[in-house]
């Protein structure tokens, strides 16, 4: 025991230090602690505020926030996804060649016009760059002309370069970019982006004086993806235009851009050029030129001065072009010819001619196609209320070209020991799957016997590649200003018709104006309510008081007739000069419909109206489905309220031209090319004038005057929509020609041919 006392003794002692400053250091730390008598209220405030403490000392102290409840993210609306117009658009598809001529306000009839003829049908998108100065106009009309006013020639590559980048950055893969003193080869060209990829950097062209620029006098190919690089760098390439050449100062950008130099062979393919010498004469030297190898796959041939020379060179390179086309194609017949029996059994009949659309296979009787008999000078039975119509125009053209091919056909195959005599019997088949088909017998002179030899010959003329023909951007928004002729003898029918209107276009807050011509004879009152129209009047200030708050309206407008008026609806120069009188109440870019009683405007019929009548290119006559008598098509039934689209009731009368939609400008551009053989009227005093040449005008209505003396379009279509009912035809008329087409007109209006049959059979039978 004693010794491990000594031990501790010996431990503390040696340690004496240690132990002493320990229980000193406890000693000063119990004086220094408070007494704590508070509550733990106390102690809550006591670490709330050391925490603010450290707040304030350390901004990154982390806060614990207690007083607010933890709240919910705020959810963005989504935004709705509107789908572009086009799949395109979406997909990033983009067409193949945008083609770019910087050319001169000087050259822009001759070499412009000369290119524009035999490239802009060829590839998608083709304009032409020009400095113009401001307040002029290029000498020529054709579209895709941009002018920059800025006629400095040293930055107009720049600026259709800007031009491109602001209007058709995303909407093409390759930009070809020329001078006008080139002739293009534009198949060979759209033949060469089509095989190269888009996916790599493209600064293709006809090297210059400096091997690293291409010359824009031969043309420059680009690719999406340059334009992209120098649309960055656009503004450093105007700022370091210093050179004299273009070729230079368009390069450089280029190069600094994309650090590309020009080359004339990308992917495995050449751009193949011709350099023409500077005299080149083409009557001494087009021969040679035509030796020389790759002659024919050339693209671009320069310098080409003369505009004549371009028409030249094109037709020489569609020459070669159709003669490999037909090679091709008799390649492929030939084929199709060797490996049938390869097919399955049902399928190895070979249309005529091979590789053609074998043509229409009707399921019925009524979807079999009809052929029309025709001689040189008639076609017979062409439709089932035409029994013959004489050939004329295209028509006759087109028939007088098939016959001479098949002639000549026969007697290149004979080797000209037949000469032909005459066409006995053609007949004609239009199929819309397939094409025009021909069946001629044709009688033929032997040289040798002198014997008449008749021969049968199919002619088939298939349709070519279906196109889409680009038309000018009309909306449905546009107001429709309707105009319905009005006489003494269709008060009744008006009073319907403005009833009908308001139901249909008025309470549907259709964009619709309605005016009723009110036609007065010379001698009769036309204020107060002795007025012949009161009723129409009255009416009409009736519904523009009741739909006023829509912004509907219906106005009239009195014309006074000469005296002697016998006809209204079948005098056209009646018909024009009424339109003269209310076209001075509208503006240039109003759209006219020309209406008639006993119908129902719908909606949908409108908007057809709105969308086949361009301003500037196009007017339309639609076609109404007419009624029958209707003592004739309800026998046994009642009359519907409504006319239906069936043949017992009535049909598509295509000798209607009463209704027509046309724009101001249009019918007032028209007018004036022909007032010099038809007198404008300005007033009521003038329409006596106009029936002077209703004898000797050749003019049958309206539409044929926009048809004879405009260039504007004419859509006729039948429609399903405009539906009219019967009217009593009274044909009164002194007028010989006019009393016949009276005549017609009623006769076709009575019934079909079944039903009137069937008429006169039960009057024989009450007779017997």
């Amino acid at each position: 025991m004693k010794p491990l006392l000594k031990i501790i003794y010996s431990l503390c002692w040696s340690n004496a230090y240690l132990i002493i400053g320990i229980c000193m250091g406890l000693s000063f730390s119990l004086l220094l602690i408070p007494l704590d008598n508070g509550s733990q209220h106390d102690v809550a405030e006591s670490y709330e505020h050391s925490s603010n403490i450290l707040e304030d000392t350390d901004p990154y102290q982390p806060r614990i926030d207690t007083d607010n409840k933890p709240q919910q993210p705020v959810q963005k609306a989504r935004k709705p996804f509107v789908r572009p117009r086009y799949y395109s658009t979406e997909l990033g598809i983009r067409e193949k060649l945008f083609v770019g001529i910087i050319t001169s306000r000087e050259h822009l009839h001759s070499r412009g016009a000369a290119l524009n003829k035999t490239v802009a049908h060829i590839v998608d998108k083709i304009r032409y760059f020009i400095s113009i100065p401001e307040g002029t106009k290029p000498n020529v009309s054709f579209p895709g002309i941009v002018g920059f006013t800025d006629t400095r020639s040293i930055f107009k590559p720049f600026h259709a370069m800007k031009y491109i980048i602001d209007n058709y950055l995303e909407s093409y893969d390759y930009y070809f970019l020329s001078k006008d003193v080139s002739y293009i080869n534009a198949r060979g060209l759209v033949e060469f982006v089509s095989k190269i990829s888009v996916s790599q950097n493209v600064h293709i062209g006809v090297q210059s004086e400096i091997d690293t620029y291409c010359s824009l006098e031969s043309g420059v190919l680009l690719s999406n993806s340059v334009i992209q690089e120098i649309k960055n760098n656009l503004d450093w390439c105007v700022k370091n235009t210093y050179s004299d050449s273009d070729d230079v100062n368009f390069g450089r950008c280029i190069l600094h851009s994309t650090s590309l130099p020009c080359a004339n062979r990308m992917q495995g393919r050449d751009f193949i050029f011709t350099q023409l010498p500077p005299a080149f004469d083409f009557e001494k030297d087009f021969a040679l030129l035509t030796e020389k190898d790759g002659f024919e796959n050339s693209i671009s041939l320069h310098p080409v001065y003369d505009h004549m020379l371009i028409y030249k060179f094109n037709m020489y390179f569609i020459a070669i072009k159709s003669i490999k086309v037909h090679k091709s194609i008799a390649d492929i017949r030939k084929m199709i010819s060797t490996t049938a029996y390869l097919g399955p059994a049902n399928q190895r009949n070979i249309s005529w001619p091979i590789g053609n659309q074998p043509g229409n296979k009707p399921l019925g009787r009524f979807d079999v196609l009809r052929w029309s008999y025709f001689n040189e000078s008639h076609v017979f039975f062409e439709t089932d209320f035409v029994n013959i119509q004489e050939l004329k125009g295209d028509r006759k053209s087109d028939i007088e070209y098939v016959i001479n091919f098949a002639a000549n056909n026969i007697i290149n195959k004979y080797k000209n020991k037949l000469s032909f005599n005459r066409l006995l019997n053609g007949y004609q088949k239009f199929d819309a799957s397939r094409g025009m088909d021909y069946v001629l017998d044709m009688a033929f002179d032997d040289a040798f016997t002198g014997r008449e030899v008749r021969k049968r010959i199919e002619v088939c003329k298939p349709l070519g590649k279906v196109e889409i023909i680009p038309m000018p951007y009309v909306t449905e928004n546009t107001r429709v200003n309707i105009i319905v002729t009005i006489d003494l003898n269709k008060k009744q029918e008006a009073l319907n018709f403005m009833d009908y209107y308001a139901q249909d276009c008025m309470e549907k807050k259709c964009k619709t104006f309605l005016m009723m011509v009110l036609l007065y004879n010379f001698d009769l009152p036309s204020k107060g309510r002795g007025d012949v129209f009161y009723e129409i009047k009255r009416y009409i200030l009736t519904l523009n008081e009741k739909y006023k708050k829509d912004q509907s309206r219906i106005t009239w407008l009195s014309i006074r007739l000469p005296a002697n008026v016998t006809s209204v609806d079948f005098d056209p120069m009646l018909k024009i000069a009424v339109t003269d009188l209310y076209a001075k109440k509208f503006s240039p870019e109003s759209l006219i419909l020309l209406a008639e009683t006993g119908t129902k405007l719908k909606i949908d019929f409108l908007n057809r109206v709105r969308m086949n009548t361009i301003s500037g290119y196009q007017i339309f006559s639609p076609i109404p489905f007419i009624e029958y008598h209707p003592d004739i098509i309800y026998v046994g039934e009642a009359a519907h309220d409504e006319v239906d689209i069936n043949s017992n009731y009535g049909k598509y009368d295509e000798q209607n031209y009463n209704n027509i939609a046309f724009y101001i400008k249009d019918y007032n551009a028209m007018r004036q090319t022909v007032e010099a053989s038809i007198p404008l009227a300005r007033s009521d005093k003038d329409i006596a004038t106009l029936l002077k040449l209703s004898q000797h005008s050749p003019v049958t209505s309206l539409l044929d005057m926009f048809v004879t003396f405009s260039d504007m379009h004419v859509f006729r279509g039948i429609e399903p929509t405009l539906k009219i009912r019967y009217k009593d035809i009274s044909c009164n008329i002194p007028n010989d020609n006019m009393y016949k087409s009276c005549l017609k007109l009623r006769n076709n209006h009575l019934g079909k041919r079944s039903q009137l049959a069937r008429l006169i059979l039960d009057y024989q039978n009450q007779r017997a």
